[in-house]
């Protein structure tokens, strides 16, 4: 069968649908789709919650402790949005790490849209990626307000990674290419640390399609497990 690339009208982030009876992305599983809930709580950066924690994923190593990555995530009402990346690099920008992605576009959709994430996609060299490592990082949808993402000073192979400094970075299309990347730094070792990121806009005049993240900043807790705090599971189905 043809395969026909069709505008998704209302459909938030993913621009197009594959109509060919074998691929589809639906706003069902997008990790920003318009089922979002109007009101979310403050999230806590390394605060045990007080309900059951998630066990998968969790490596068998002993690590120097844990990071959490808050941000405030808004939901714009468009077409070729709504798509987040976050990641870790040393302090000389070698990659780390892929913590979370969107689902749509880690699970492949940058091969119908090259405009997603171009930056996290060529250093994290996602084309080449592992299926277990695309269900790992697979954002499930989140609604707008404040959320935590967490490093467990781990790398993309699941070792301790070394005392030092550290880059986390987040990315997200605003709309088509216009982008915005925070960038912040993190020395983790012995002491308790905090960081905010900084904010720069791609083109510089993509904020004014709206904002989508604010906020990043990262804290680091010496010694804390993440068996000890909640996540978000990883999804099962690519979204868009």
């Amino acid at each position: 069968m043809k395969k026909i690339l069709a505008p998704v009208v209302g459909t938030l982030g993913a621009g197009v649908i594959i109509l060919s009876g074998i691929s589809n992305f639906t706003d069902a599983d997008n990790p920003f789709s318009s089922s979002y809930s109007s009101s979310a709580s403050d999230a806590s950066p390394l605060t045990t919650p007080s309900s059951k924690t998630n066990t998968t994923n969790i490596p068998d190593v002993k690590t120097l402790g844990l990071v959490a990555i808050n941000y405030k995530l808004f939901h714009l009402d468009q077409l070729a949005s709504n798509q987040i990346a976050f990641w870790i690099e040393d302090d000389q920008g070698h990659y780390v790490k892929t913590l979370r992605a969107s689902s749509f576009t880690a699970g492949g959709g940058y091969k119908i849209r090259p405009d997603a994430l171009p930056e996290w996609r060529k250093i994290s060299n996602w084309s080449k990626a592992s299926k277990a490592e695309v269900e790992r990082v697979k954002l499930p949808e989140q609604g707008t307000g404040n959320h935590v993402i967490y490093w467990d000073c781990t790398d993309a192979s699941g070792k301790a990674v070394k005392p030092g400094t550290y880059i986390y970075k987040a990315e997200g299309n605003i709309y088509w290419q216009n982008r915005v990347i925070f960038t912040g730094k993190l020395t983790i070792g012995k002491k308790n640390a905090k960081s905010t990121a900084q904010v720069v806009y791609k083109p510089a005049d993509a904020r004014s399609h709206g904002v989508l993240l604010e906020n990043v900043h990262a804290g680091f807790d010496s010694g804390k497990s993440i068996a000890a705090v909640k996540q978000d599971p990883a999804t099962r189905t690519q979204g868009s």
